[in-house]
């Protein structure tokens, strides 16, 4: 394949098939899918400049691009929503170094270019263009010293950079802060610099020792009674009791496929269970951080992570850290790359029991299968988990260390002081999954199990006005999309039933599975503001819509920048209100957490209290608990 100059290549990723004839091929009824690739084309030799989707047909020789007709998105891509390059920032960076290079180093003790051992960091955050009412590319960029770890030394300087739509190189530096000092220009500070006008900033490259805050070296009082003793271990006796042929995984009575897209992320396939598929497909599509604060760059900071890639992002393991030394490590090929080690299996002990009576029952023991989304500074540990008893709980965890930003008073209302002049800065993590499930075939049903109170007469026993209040519930089948949109409402509880109503159990009850969402979090930034209508899946903590192959993600890598006018606008999935009847259903799942960073949070950031997970268990499925057949009983 050749492209024109100036053309190149971004990336690629796997396109998947198309559902009916995927599912032709695993029942045996059919030929194979034809495996294609999605390739993603930066074309700066059409005027304006755009990025292209091509799709690619990998099993003919030569390869050939032929450009994708998608019926709900738009293809190309307009410049100003493609993610940036690195082109427009270091021409401005080399305009700084020029105009007031004398000044960075005079304030912060650091040069801009040749800054050998003492080094800024610039860290480029999108501004939406739902600020500016039109598809604009600006971005704001702070800096940060190039210390371990950058994200916890800000400096209190940062400028607003906008982008040429026509020439991809091309950037303009429209406003400056200094020292929380606003300029319109790189020669107003200058000019206000040089003739004293305004207070100057004096900030030290940090001098990182041993003990440093922000290192990872062992420090503080010992409170170990037994500190020459082992932590305990994980042991498999007999080896492992799981079995990985490529990425066909299977344990107990659960077999699945699994993989990493480059865009999306974490990914499981044809999940059966007892062999029923349970689920077509569970995957992560998005991770926003929404960042709250006075400064200019926190006011934008409403980061779509999706935008860098989230597959592309995926760490390399460690036994001992991430997984238990027993664990099998899988790794992923990738355009340009091979990311060893970024999954990991392990069965573990919870070392609680799945179910228990009177001396009896049994331990849960469950297969992980682990990935960590390293983005920037933030660590996001996405597990599946499987369970004996036929739950499939997902989850996420975030870890790694906090952006931060400097601490002045006017940022008080946004975090709390961490370090000298140290701000922890609150956020909002949000994240995004797509659960196909094809509960016993794909004709499903939702509906709600309605709890309600109601006031039951006790005059049949006691005094003719007395009455007791009991908890009753109703059946709420959920007829389209609309109807299926939920948010969450202490004063409704209700669970959500995905079932088969052709397929019963001998009480003539339909055989369903249940969504337990724990870790819902509302967005609550006003529709349509800031940014909020590029990610209008977090509108709702739970969506089901009828399956459709065009709808195969709820996110795009435009999304930090097209926020005017989205690529992919899931609220469009909902809003032509489909029958969800008897169809081949998929639920949309949105986990979150505001973080308000503390003191305890330095220098890494815990998981407790910050695992978030959507349970899939059955419901009316079998006739008792499956893991009674578990050889793990006691």
């Amino acid at each position: 394949m050749h492209l024109p100059p100036g053309d190149h290549f971004q990336t690629l990723d796997l396109i998947i098939p198309n559902k009916k004839e995927a599912l032709t091929y695993l029942s045996g009824t059919g030929p194979r899918p034809p495996r294609q690739a999605r390739l993603i084309v930066s074309r700066s030799s059409t005027q304006p400049p755009v990025t292209a989707e091509y799709s690619v047909d990998l099993n003919k020789k030569p390869l050939t691009l032929k450009l994708i007709d998608y019926v709900n998105r738009r293809n190309p891509v307009e410049y100003s929503s493609s993610p940036v390059n690195s082109h427009g920032l270091r021409f401005a960076m080399d305009t700084i170094h020029k105009e007031i290079g004398h000044i960075i180093e005079e304030s912060y003790g650091v040069n801009i270019k040749n800054c050998r051992s003492k080094c800024l960091f610039p860290l480029p955050v999108a501004a939406s263009s739902t600020f500016f009412g039109e598809l604009k590319r600006a971005e704001w960029v702070s800096f940060m010293y190039s210390a371990d770890y950058f994200t916890l030394y800000p400096i209190d300087f940062m400028f607003f950079l906008t982008f040429n739509k026509t020439n991809p190189a091309g950037s303009q530096i429209e406003n400056v802060s200094y020292g929380g000092q606003l300029f319109d220009s790189i020669s107003e500070l200058k000019t206000a610099y040089e003739s004293g006008t305004i207070k100057k900033s004096k900030f030290t490259f940090p001098d990182i020792q041993k003990d440093t805050f922000s290192t990872l070296n062992r420090r503080g009082s010992d409170p170990q009674p037994f500190p020459n003793k082992q932590k305990p271990n994980i042991i498999e006796p007999d080896g492992p009791r799981y079995t990985i042929k490529h990425r066909h995984i299977e344990y107990h009575d659960w077999k699945f496929d699994v993989r990493m897209s480059m865009f999306q992320g974490p990914q499981i396939f044809d999940v059966r269970y007892l062999g029923e598929r349970i689920a077509y497909e569970i995957s992560m599509q998005e991770i926003v951080t929404y960042y709250y604060g006075d400064s200019r760059a926190l006011r934008v900071s409403k980061l779509v992570d999706g935008t860098f890639l989230l597959g592309a992002s995926s760490g390399v393991l460690e036994p001992g850290i991430d997984c238990p030394e027993t664990a099998t490590f899988l790794s992923t090929a990738m355009p340009h790359l091979k990311i060893k080690q970024n999954f990991c299996v392990f069965e573990l002990n919870s070392g609680i029991p799945l179910r228990r009576h009177g001396g009896r029952g049994l331990v849960d023991s469950f297969l992980v299968v682990r990935s960590i989304l390293v983005l920037a500074n933030y660590d996001y540990i996405v597990d599946f988990i499987f369970h004996q008893s036929g739950i499939l709980e997902t989850r996420v965890a975030s870890t790694g260390y906090i952006q931060s930003s400097v601490y002045w008073d006017k940022e008080k209302e946004y975090g709390f002081q961490l370090q000298d002049g140290l701000l922890g800065t609150l956020h909002h993590h949000m994240f995004h999954f797509k659960v196909d499930l094809d509960i016993l075939g794909t004709s499903n049903r939702y509906e709600t199990l309605d709890f309600k109170t109601v006031n039951v007469s006790n005059a049949d026993w006691l005094k003719p006005d007395s009455y007791q209040t009991q908890i009753k519930f109703d059946h709420n089948l959920k007829h389209t999309e609309l109807e299926a949109a939920y948010k969450f409402n202490f004063d409704t509880p209700k669970e959500h039933i995905i079932y088969n109503e052709d397929k019963k159990n001998r009480f003539n009850v339909s055989r369903g599975y249940k969504v337990q969402i724990d870790g819902m979090s509302k967005q609550l930034l006003p529709e349509g503001m800031h940014g909020e209508s590029a990610v209008t899946w977090s509108r709702h903590q739970m969506a089901v819509t009828k399956y459709k192959d065009e709808e195969y993600t709820s996110t795009s890598i435009y999304a930090a920048f097209d926020g005017h006018d989205p690529v992919v606008d899931f609220s469009k999935y909902i809003a032509d209100d489909e029958n969800i009847v008897d169809e081949d259903l998929v639920a949309w799942i949105s986990l979150g957490i505001i973080h308000l960073p503390t003191t305890e949070d330095l220098p890494l950031t815990q998981t407790p209290g910050k695992q978030l997970s959507f349970i899939l268990s059955p419901h009316n499925y079998f006739t008792e608990d499956p893991s009674m057949s578990s050889y793990d009983q006691v």
